[in-house]
């Protein structure tokens, strides 16, 4: 009796409402770097959603899930209410019908969507993550966005792909696009010095003293993985560079070694030994190459796209051929300075990249050095002078063969 008033039971919160056990939101967390306002939804399942905005009684953003629950850690449902950060006031969180929920963004100032993706579950997190970043707008393009509401991630999804093969034909009628990744952060401090000097504070100073003089010239581009003491996973650092249209990945970091005697800056590209790494993590990420054409059959398709990842790799070697004696030039270097590897920073198909070690935290003079914000700036302005090197080897080819 009791078996069947249970399931009674259990059929008729399935009828009133219908995902009652069904998808959860855990947590919704917030961060914001000084331009950029994230916001990163935890759920147990990949979840499509219908965003837009509202302007009446205030700036709100809004996001309308299929019914789910709220499982937010000290927001108890019957309050719906967390603090927000960067342009974002609070959330507000509720169920609008039995088949509907609501999450409502609360603003200090007006914004615009620029980038959303999804993170499956993997080693570091169990759940799926929805990372949705906002920067700010003025009020006539926040306006303008209303006449698109309702889009939902899918589409969002696909705006994001188109984007990325946008910025790969604009290549050549824009500046060239570097993208400056400082390693590591927030959680993750990298190495550490003999003195306490932390591996993510160094490379941060470094990436924000190349980003300034290479700003300071305007011939290029500069977009940034971080600029502020925050974790940013591996797989977003790629796909920040993707999404920018990148012509050049630079991936700053600090070397340890278990002898206090090895000193110097080194640099690495992809080894050939990653391809199989390489086109396992492409698959994975659903990561399309982007074609100048559209080939048929398959199998030309299949050797196209083999033919921009070498091409990327070559570019990659050439870039790090001009930044050895630039960096000989500015300190020590390790004597066997272009090293291989396949750090995963370095596996993007379609990016040039490089990741620069520039020197060892463990031997006493580089951390000195290193953490010498003069002589820090002697070595960016080695980079700066490769990437100069490197862009106008680029277009001297260009203007020889074309392409």
């Amino acid at each position: 009796m009791v078996r069947l008033l249970l399931i009674s039971l259990i059929g008729l919160m399935s009828s009133v409402f219908p995902n009652a056990v069904g998808q959860t939101v855990s947590d919704i967390q917030m961060g914001f770097d000084g331009r950029t306002t994230r916001v990163v939804i935890f759920t147990d399942r990949d979840a499509d959603y219908r965003q837009f905005t509202l302007n009446s009684g205030g700036l709100r953003y809004v996001l309308d899930f299929d019914r789910l629950e709220w499982a937010i850690p000290n927001q108890p449902t019957f309050k719906g209410e967390g603090l927000g950060a960067g342009s974002i006031h609070r959330y507000r969180f509720a169920h609008r019908s039995d088949t509907e929920s609501r999450l409502v963004f609360d603003l200090d100032e007006p914004v615009e969507l620029i980038s959303a993706f999804t993170y499956e579950p993997d080693l570091s997190e169990p759940r799926y993550r929805i990372v949705l970043d906002f920067r700010r707008v003025n009020s006539a393009k926040f306006e303008t966005a209303r006449k698109q509401n309702g889009n939902s991630l899918a589409a969002i999804r696909a705006k994001e792909t188109r984007s990325v093969e946008a910025a790969a034909s604009q290549r050549s009628r824009t500046l060239p696009v570097i993208v400056i990744d400082a390693g590591h952060g927030g959680r993750d401090p990298g190495a550490i010095g003999l003195r306490g000097a932390y591996e993510k504070t160094v490379n941060l100073n470094a990436a924000l003293l190349l980003r300034d003089t290479l700003e300071g010239v305007g011939r290029y581009k500069v977009v940034m993985t971080r600029e502020s003491d925050v974790f940013v996973p591996f797989e977003e650092r790629i796909e920040i560079a993707r999404n920018a249209g990148a012509d050049l990945f630079i991936s700053i970091h600090a070397d340890a070694a278990g002898s206090r005697a090895v000193r110097g800056a080194s640099v690495y590209t992809l080894s050939s030994s990653a391809d199989g790494r390489a086109e396992q993590v492409r698959e994975e990420k659903g990561w399309d190459i982007p074609l100048e054409i559209d080939p048929q059959p398959d199998d030309v398709t299949d050797i196209m796209e083999d033919l921009v990842t070498r091409e990327t790799q070559s570019k990659s070697a050439a870039f790090a051929q001009f930044l050895i004696p630039e960096l000989k030039k500015s300190g020590p270097i390790l004597r066997n300075t272009h090293r291989q590897a396949n750090f995963f920073v370095l596996l993007a198909p379609d990016v040039p990249a490089v990741l620069l070690e520039v020197g060892f935290l463990t031997n006493p003079s580089d951390e000195a050095r290193l953490t010498n914000e003069r002589e820090l700036k002697k070595s960016m302005a080695a980079v700066h002078r490769s990437i100069d090197n490197y862009f106008e080897q680029q277009e001297r080819l260009v203007a020889k063969y074309g392409g």
